[in-house]
């Protein structure tokens, strides 16, 4: 068959992968439907004429494509592109567009819309699905989320429009965005354009911190008797490790990386104190937020009597309907930014006495508030539990190995000692995120070793049978640890929470919490020809993990490790 080999005529889709190309989009996950044929013809057209387009990665689910973006981006800053079909991927994407915007990963998601035309117009409408598909407010479902929402309604708008879009997504703070696009309009026929090399325009720089708000936190610094730092997010940016870690030295500032979602702070380091921000804030006179959502539980705390400093793009975090935290002092700024002036403004040292008494007091504090190890020896525990399993994993690790945490590591048993390296889930808790994440990380960094730290319950909401299919078509072996205790724990720990004497405490399955018979998962993965293995004796753990790791390493072939943990909770007062 005759093929078009012409460049005069090209199609919106065409160019909107020219567009792609020139922004530097490398990928554009996506689960297909019947509005792509526009973008497949191409792609395909593209190839044939040996023009370059960004890689189609094919992803059988929504949730798994937005996470694989949401990984890659993690570990490349770069602007991720995903493309889904219609109002119905849209609803499947939302709970990675949840995640997305609530960490400020900044992610074009692309939508096809319902053809528009009922007949006479190439690209409208022709299977009976084009009726029941369409709806009033496609964007609707997910305006909350993101940052801009628009639909491509005319050839002549795609440079303005997408270049647009990329420039919303990354300025500060960045976040996903969305666009749909008619199946009408992507068939649609224009002059080839001429591409520019530079977009119409760019993101919004990072905000500078003012320069008397930094004197003013440097006064405080300088004075404070027990001051402490909380992060949670903060070390997304690789210049904050070197910068956090000379600021807490100088002045011996404990620093506690709550929940954290990326590390900030070498877990080695003599300011490192662990993951709990209670009793430090209790005590505390200044307390200095790092871009953390929710530093501290309030009923845990208690009223504050501290000078509060809260720092970040976002400080406030005007985007969520209800956050009542102090802010004496609210800073917009890049973390790393401010760091480095605090550091030109402040004295070399404070009052020497007090840095040092504090100094001693944290290396006390450090050495008796379970910050170390519980297997300083590798011995092997009577039972399976969370922290033996983290443990191996820690001991099995290197150090390039990228750790993906989605609720089951627990951190004091993990030495992170270089940023890049550890990855938490987003505090919208989405689920199902670490397995496609793991999977971006490893697309966005193939030289390193994944491993991605997951319960049996978002095994299951990570959409395992896609997952396993895009890592053996891209060849992407990752490493997945299942923690499997039967049981949705956030929600039994929820309900213990509330009703530590309750009936549903004294049940050995309680109601809405338990997911058993548990399935034999390791063979799950199988099925795509990795490797699984099922683990019970935590004797055997550590074994195990090599031989995973072997086949991840040395064979090319993704393994998942089942490992049975006791389903033991301890009631709260």
């Amino acid at each position: 068959m005759d093929r078009v080999t012409t460049d005069e005529v090209v199609s919106v889709a065409e160019g909107l992968l020219d567009l792609f190309v020139a922004r530097g989009v490398e990928y554009i996950f996506g689960n297909a439907g019947t509005d792509f044929p526009p973008l497949i013809e191409a792609i395909a057209r593209a190839r044939h004429l040996g023009r370059p387009v960004p890689q189609p990665v094919v992803v059988p689910h929504e949730n798994v494509a937005m996470a694989m973006a949401h990984g890659n981006y993690m570990v490349t800053g770069r602007l991720q592109a995903v493309m889904v079909h219609v109002g119905l991927g849209t609803a499947n994407a939302l709970n990675g567009i949840y995640n997305a915007a609530r960490l400020n990963i900044p992610i074009l998601l692309a939508a096809g819309r319902t053809p528009v035309t009922e007949s006479g117009v190439f690209g409208g409408r022709n299977n009976y699905i084009n009726w029941a598909q369409e709806m009033f407010d496609q964007a609707g479902m997910l305006r909350e989320l993101v940052k801009w929402e628009y639909e491509l309604r005319h050839p002549a708008q795609l440079e303005m429009v997408v270049d647009r879009a990329m420039a919303v997504a990354q300025s500060s703070p960045p976040g996903p965005v969305y666009l749909t696009l008619p199946r009408e309009v992507l068939a649609a026929g224009r002059a080839k354009a001429q591409t520019p090399d530079s977009p119409v325009m760019t993101p919004v720089t990072k905000p500078e911190p003012c320069a008397k708000a930094v004197e003013r936190l440097a006064e405080l610094i300088a004075t404070a008797k027990r001051p402490v730092i909380v992060t949670s997010a903060a070390g997304h940016s690789e210049d904050v490790w070197p910068a956090l870690a000379q600021l807490a030295e100088r002045f011996a500032i404990p620093v506690v990386q709550y929940r954290p979602r990326y590390m900030a702070l070498p877990t080695d380091h003599p300011m490192h104190c662990g993951y709990n921000p209670t009793p430090f804030v209790k005590q505390a006179d200044l307390v200095i937020v790092l871009e953390s959502d929710v530093p501290w539980i309030p009923d845990e705390v208690g009223p504050i009597t501290a000078t509060v400093v809260q720092v970040g793009l976002d400080p406030l975090f005007q985007r969520y309907p209800m956050r009542s935290f102090a802010a004496d002092i609210a800073i917009m700024s890049d973390t790393a930014t401010l760091l480095e002036r605090l550091i030109d403004v402040l004295p070399h040292e404070g009052d020497t006495r007090l840095v040092e008494a504090r100094r001693l007091e944290i290396a006390h504090q450090r050495r008796s508030s379970g910050v170390a190890s519980q297997f300083p020896e590798g011995r092997a525990p009577a039972q399976m539990t969370p922290r033996w399993v983290t443990a191996c994993i820690n001991a099995a690790k290197d150090d390039e190995t990228i750790l993906i945490n989605e609720y089951p590591f627990v951190l004091e048993e993990l030495t992170i000692d270089r940023p890049g390296t550890f990855f938490a889930h987003s505090p919208a808790g989405g689920l199902g995120w670490a397995m496609g994440a793991a999977l971006g990380a490893k697309l966005g960094r193939p030289s390193a070793t994944v491993i991605a730290g997951i319960g049996d319950g978002t095994y299951m909401f990570g959409n395992p049978t896609p997952t396993h299919m895009v890592s053996r078509a891209l060849g992407l072996p990752v490493l997945f640890v299942i923690f499997n205790n039967r049981r949705w724990g956030a929600v039994h720990r929820a309900t213990l929470s509330m009703y530590p004497q309750g009936y549903a405490a004294q049940e050995a399955e309680p109601p809405f919490a338990t997911l058993e018979p548990s399935p034999d998962f390791e063979q799950i993965v199988t099925a795509s020809g990795g490797y699984g293995e099922r683990v019970d004796d935590p004797a055997e753990l550590p074994a195990a993990l090599q031989r995973a790791l072997r086949a991840v390493r040395e064979e090319g072939r993704q393994a998942v490790l089942n490992v049975i943990c006791e389903a033991v909770y301890a009631r709260t007062s």
